[in-house]
């Protein structure tokens, strides 16, 4: 198990506040520096369904609090309505050369949150295998998640390329890497697929000297999976996660907008040149003859 080392307090604290807000239950920090920090963080950043955004939450902290002796728990409200609570349940406490700090519940729990967009966006089997894919990775499996993830991505990568080949039309795309699209559709590898992808991806989504966020779902491949522990595949899931959901939610609602766009300027111009015909009709019979 890696060990990480925090120079400061305020780091430590810093990734306190990502294990209570994101990390799964059960994976364990297990961290060397910063001994000296023995109360959670003050502040969180949830969401909130009653006030339906993010919001901060905060806890109560007292000069004699001491969270590090153990198993123990906190409850945290949100600052915004105070009728929100959260209240974890974790494990928190020091060796002789490191400590160890990991969740063992939290009430209510990790949601299988799925936005409305790609609720529509998705069958109702692949949004069941979605939302699996989601409670696994939350219980710290993250080698099943990564299994449930690449069968969702691969049900839905086709609608994926359709969506990435519309954005990488109207962003003017070599036509020679257009002119693939249906051929590649047709392709059972999905290896191949994924390569395609990043190729249609927008050069404003993949600027110069930084990776190919489509490249990450190049891990969902099963020789990833078989070298890879539950921590590292629930890394892989979330970057995975987020590729997915921007490229078939945001990216697919402003490809939508653009051709709703484009044919609604098209329809326009048409409908013009027809109001103008019977003028220019009218003008030629005016005209006299030579």
């Amino acid at each position: 198990m890696a060990v990480e080392t925090f120079d400061t307090d305020e780091e430590l604290t810093a990734k306190l506040e990502t294990v209570l807000q994101t990390w799964p239950l059960y994976r364990v920090l297990v961290y060397t520096g910063a001994f000296a920090v023995n109360t959670v963080p003050k502040y969180l950043s949830l969401h909130c369904n009653k006030c339906a955004k993010e919001t901060y939450w905060e806890t109560e902290i007292y000069s004699s609090t001491d969270n590090k002796q153990g198993f123990t728990t906190k409850q945290y409200a949100c600052r915004n309505c105070g009728r929100s609570h959260v209240t974890y349940y974790f494990y928190w406490g020091q060796a002789a050369k490191s400590a160890s700090f990991f969740k063992v519940g939290q009430w209510p729990e990790l949601e299988e949150t799925v936005s409305d967009t790609l609720v529509n966006a998705m069958t109702p089997e692949d949004l069941k295998l979605y939302k699996n894919a989601l409670r696994l990775r939350n219980f710290n499996l993250g080698i099943a998640s990564m299994a449930y993830m690449r069968r969702v991505v691969e049900n839905r990568m086709n609608d994926m390329l359709d969506v990435l080949h519309e954005a990488a039309r109207v962003h003017n795309a070599p036509p020679e890497v257009l002119a693939k699209h249906e051929e590649i559709k047709k392709d059972k590898r999905f290896g191949v697929k994924v390569d395609y992808a990043g190729d249609l991806l927008p050069p404003n989504l993949r600027p110069a000297g930084h990776p190919n966020p489509i490249a990450v779902l190049h891990e969902l491949t099963s020789e990833g999976l078989h070298a890879k522990s539950d921590a590292e595949c629930v890394d892989i899931f979330d970057e995975c996660r987020q590729t997915f959901e921007y490229v078939f939610g945001k990216m697919r609602i402003e490809a939508e907008e653009a051709l709703a766009f484009v044919k609604g300027i098209a329809k326009l111009a048409e409908k013009r040149a027809k109001a103008a015909e019977p003028k220019l009709a009218g003008k030629a019979a005016e005209k006299p003859s030579q």
